[in-house]
């Protein structure tokens, strides 16, 4: 049996379903699988020192996790630290502000939706896109910052294990959101998407028989496909990966130049420019050949977004 599909099996069993839940799992499997078995030990003794454990993580393991082996079991929790932050938003108001952090989850890099647009702007945004972090951890990060803020905790005998944990499931999750190009970027239209577009969530999509936001069909591109193995190219760029603090300001730039391609590409663009216009609401027709481009980028970034969590908490860098 494949990744994904064991993956299927516990997200369909996991009472926190959400559309990107298959993504993240994939991401802490992936990662999982390249570490060593000290490494997942050690990882996983942290992980359940966890202020939270008994609640969000022992007593929602599904009973066939249960009783599995001790394996299955600690890839099933690493999977369980990776979707904890988007767990904690749907928990009550004393947890959620205690660990809640809505801002460590993207990055706004701009996009214009017309020239027009980028002239009308100035270059003037109220927008947090600060890169280095200075402690402490706090609300107001953004995701880059965050991350690295997160990797301070975890490498630092200074921290408690319980604090140690925590950094965990967000390094685990920041570093899979990074790798969705619709965190990293919001779409600018001084008319319409004065404050942006929130990373796609206030662009419907035709879908079927339903719409759903562009973020949504982003994050659940991973529920799409029978296995995520691989390219051969995504091979080679693993094998020659560097993972190092420089690098996560590659990624993002990177992740945001994959949007402004393939996410917003000039058909996007001008389907909602052109509802815009008429008074209509921002929704856009996604063409076949958009969707098995985007289904491409998204395998490769889970399977980057895998080996580089591993390398994030293993390497020294």
């Amino acid at each position: 049996m494949n990744r994904l599909w064991i993956i299927f099996i516990i997200f369909s069993l996991s009472p926190a379903n959400a559309w990107h839940d298959v993504g993240h799992r994939a991401t802490a499997s992936i990662a999982f699988d390249a570490m060593s078995f000290e490494q997942q030990k050690s990882t996983i003794a942290i992980l359940k020192s966890h202020p939270r454990f008994a609640e969000d993580f022992a007593s929602r393991m599904p009973d066939s996790i249960a009783r599995d082996s001790a394996l299955v079991q600690d890839r099933w929790l690493l999977e369980q630290a990776a979707v904890w932050p988007d767990l904690i938003q749907t928990l009550d108001d004393e947890v959620r502000r205690v660990y809640n952090r809505s801002t460590w989850h993207y990055i706004n890099e701009i996009i214009y939706l017309s020239e027009s647009d980028e002239s009308a702007f100035g270059g003037k945004f109220d927008h947090n896109r600060e890169t280095t972090f200075e402690p402490p951890l706090r609300q107001s990060l953004n995701i880059l910052q965050a991350l690295r803020g997160n990797i301070l905790v975890w490498r630092n005998e200074e921290f408690t294990n319980a604090e140690k944990a925590v950094a965990l499931c967000w390094i685990l999750h920041l570093t899979g959101d990074l790798h969705q190009p619709l965190h990293n970027v919001a779409l600018f239209s001084k008319p319409y998407f004065p404050t942006g577009d929130r990373g796609g969530n206030s662009v419907e999509v035709v879908w079927g028989n339903e719409t759903r936001n562009l973020h949504t069909v982003w994050d659940g591109l991973p529920t799409d496909m029978e296995d995520l193995e691989p390219s051969a190219r995504t091979v080679l760029t693993i094998e020659t990966d560097t993972i190092d603090d420089a690098a996560i300001d590659e990624w993002s730039s990177h992740h945001a130049g994959l949007a402004r391609l393939f996410v917003y590409p000039p058909e996007v663009k001008a389907e909602l420019l052109a509802r815009l216009t008429r008074n209509q609401s921002p929704e856009v027709n996604l063409s076949r050949e958009y969707l098995i481009r985007a289904r491409s980028i998204a395998r490769r970034q889970v399977n980057l977004a895998g080996h580089r969590i591993a390398g994030l908490l293993t390497e020294e860098y």
